[in-house]
């Protein structure tokens, strides 16, 4: 798994983290919650796919992967603050 993420596919990150749903309408991809809705580009999503982010799942629906939810969970942990 290719860990290292640009800025945009960070982005997209956070808004499947969030809740928002990926569709396709036509030719173009979606990021869909209640009324509303943010562009993706397709060569995005097959970048988060190449790396091990993302998977197309059997349901017909896209998702973060389980390995990389928790390298996720792993980076807050460390970079979590101590408190003194």
């Amino acid at each position: 798994m290719k860990l290292k993420l640009t800025p945009t596919q960070n982005l997209c990150v956070g808004y499947l983290e969030s809740g928002f749903e990926l569709i396709q309408l036509d030719d173009q991809y979606y990021f869909i919650k209640g009324k509303r809705r943010q562009k993706v580009l397709p060569k995005t999503l097959e970048a988060l796919i190449n790396r091990g982010a993302l998977a197309y799942t059997e349901q017909g629906h896209y998702s973060l992967t389980k390995e990389f939810v928790e390298h996720r969970k792993q980076l807050r942990e460390a970079t979590t603050p101590v408190p003194h």
